[in-house]
């Protein structure tokens, strides 16, 4: 029987037990919450989710768990997929949060298709959210009051029957997507949201600048960018850090070309394959 099983602080419960009640139950709101993507066992790119981790924890004042290295991270990820037989392709969530002596961890897991971050064949039809803007805060995507944006952001593109949509920071300018951010190309440059922008930062967005300047192009980091910038550019896609480049068709009533988010997306499954080469799998 697959799944069932969740880490925390490194020992198994059942998805079933009840581990937070009350006050504790807080205390998933006031941590960290990230994912990222397994295959064959293993994290992908596991050296930059983990130092965004540890850079995550130091960001918000929250000490490092207790014996909590790169080795011992990876290592618990595997226990987990292994308890849930999850052996081919799988999106773990971690919650690292404030715990009685240190840093408490959380680990769930869940089955998602193979295929280094497959490109999907149809893109995204996606729109402006223009119901709120992330809080004017240090912590980003940490604070509770940024998240609540996500959850509302979230049920406006279910009712606008849209895949996603673009979040504004407190000055107005674009700064991520739900639960991800994004990019653009436009004459031979790709364009990403700097850090200032205070949107979120995907673990993967330093390889998917990577991919992008293997491919000629110039890229750069923006902390303004508005919606009319997005509206002109030649291109347009999303990062997750889950499902790696997410090809987008559509913002508002404006159409995008594919070419150059493709080849950036093709690269960027090639190098999680050439990482997996690299550890011997």
């Amino acid at each position: 029987m697959k799944g069932g099983y969740i880490l925390y602080n490194g020992k198994f419960y059942r998805e079933s037990e009840t581990l937070f009640t009350g006050a504790d139950l807080y205390r998933l709101n006031t941590g960290i919450r990230e994912s990222f993507r397994t295959e064959n066992n293993l994290v992908i790119f596991a050296e930059d989710n983990f130092n965004y981790l540890i850079n995550s924890l130091l960001s918000i004042g929250l000490p490092i768990p207790k014996d909590w290295e790169l080795p011992r991270f990876v290592r618990d990820v595997s226990r987990l997929l292994n308890k849930n037989h999850f052996y081919l392709a799988a999106k773990v969530v971690i919650h690292l949060i404030p715990g009685t002596s240190g840093t408490d961890y959380l680990l769930t897991a869940e089955e998602v298709p193979v295929g280094f971050y497959p490109i999907s064949e149809g893109g995204l039809l996606i729109d402006f959210f223009d119901e709120g803007a992330k809080a004017p805060s240090i912590y980003h995507a940490y604070e509770p009051s940024s998240r609540f944006v996500w959850i509302a952001a979230t049920r406006a593109a279910l009712s606008k029957s849209k895949d996603n949509l673009i979040l504004s920071n407190n000055e107005g300018f674009a700064c991520e997507s739900i639960g991800g951010t994004f990019g653009y190309l436009i004459d031979g440059t790709a364009v990403f949201p700097a850090p200032e922008a205070q949107g979120y930062c995907p673990p993967i967005l330093g390889v998917v600048m990577e991919c992008a300047e293997q491919f000629g192009f110039e890229v750069t980091e923006k902390k303004e960018i508005s919606h009319e910038d997005l509206l002109l550019a030649d291109e347009m896609f999303l990062i997750d850090n889950c499902l790696g480049i997410q090809l987008v068709l559509g913002l508002d009533s404006r159409r995008y070309y594919t070419t150059g988010t493709t080849n950036i997306a093709v690269r960027l499954s090639e190098m999680a394959r050439e990482e997996h080469l690299r550890l011997g799998i």
